[in-house]
């Protein structure tokens, strides 16, 4: 797929009905519990400049804005409009974040110009991981710190009264990205692209009881929506697979889990 091809792709996965599904599952306990975690492992401090890639719906960036108060600067990019549009209405109080329409692989920024940066579910959507961590490495001050979280989504665990099905409905998921697997090679490519003092820590999303409020239940629409109709996955095999699953109980055994992994870094004195 071309680069174009595959900017058209992503716009397509975060058109407004996507953005709003997507906010939805971000607003749910289990992902603001990681996102607070997130913004503590990091620590912005008063008056830092910051970047935050790929922002969506502006949920970080509204607490990155509040940790860096109005002596600080946040710019947040996305490749989605209507992402961006939930973001500056949510951050419309705050004048110290700025949000622009920017490809991560190509920042129009100058060398060294942010403090910190922080990127949630971003890389695994670039077919050029090294070029934008680069290009991350660049944009961030010699001894700035980094924080990347991406997913494994072959970690994904969950419960179905047929497995096979299952397993190709996450299968065909996979598809939405990639990289699948990016956290597996995250470490070494932040190492050869000019960061340092590297640390891995895991965050499972771990789901033992069917509820609407919770990550897992939030993504059978995201999921559903991408899959259906590609491959094997009909509309009626998604719509089977996501009555399947909202029908386990705790008596039945619903269960659902998934690794998310926290990168953080410091950028080196070298380009």
């Amino acid at each position: 797929m071309t680069s174009s091809g595959h900017r058209d792709s992503i716009r397509s996965q975060f058109n407004a009905g996507a953005s709003k599904r997507i906010e939805a599952v971000y607003l749910t306990p289990d992902v603001v519990k990681q996102r607070e975690h997130a913004i503590q492992r990091l620590a912005p401090q008063s008056g830092e400049h910051v970047l935050d890639i790929g922002c969506g719906p502006g949920l970080t960036t509204l607490a990155l804005g509040a940790a860096v108060g109005p002596d600080g600067l946040v710019h947040a990019v996305d490749i989605s409009e209507p992402m961006l549009a939930l973001a500056r209405n949510r951050c419309a109080n705050q004048p110290q974040v700025h949000f622009e329409h920017q490809d991560v692989t190509l920042l129009p920024h100058a060398d060294g110009a942010f403090d910190i940066a922080l990127a949630t579910q971003v890389y695994e959507y670039l077919p050029d991981v090294d070029q934008a961590l680069r290009e991350l490495r660049r944009v961030v001050r010699p001894g700035g710190r980094v924080l990347l979280v991406d997913t494994d989504w072959e970690s994904a665990v969950w419960a179905s009264r047929d497995d096979a099905r299952m397993r190709q409905v996450l299968e065909t998921w996979n598809q939405h990205i990639p990289w699948p697997q990016l956290p597996r090679q995250l470490q070494q490519r932040l190492l050869r692209a000019g960061f340092t003092d590297v640390e891995v820590e895991v965050m499972p999303l771990l789901n033992t009881r069917f509820d609407r409020q919770t990550y897992s239940v939030g993504m059978l629409e995201v999921i559903g929506a991408f899959v259906r109709g590609r491959g094997e996955c009909t509309a009626q095999m998604v719509e089977d697979w996501q009555a399947d699953v909202c029908s386990m109980d705790e008596h039945t055994g619903y269960f659902f889990s998934l690794n998310r992994y926290l990168f953080s870094a410091r950028a080196t004195g070298r380009l």
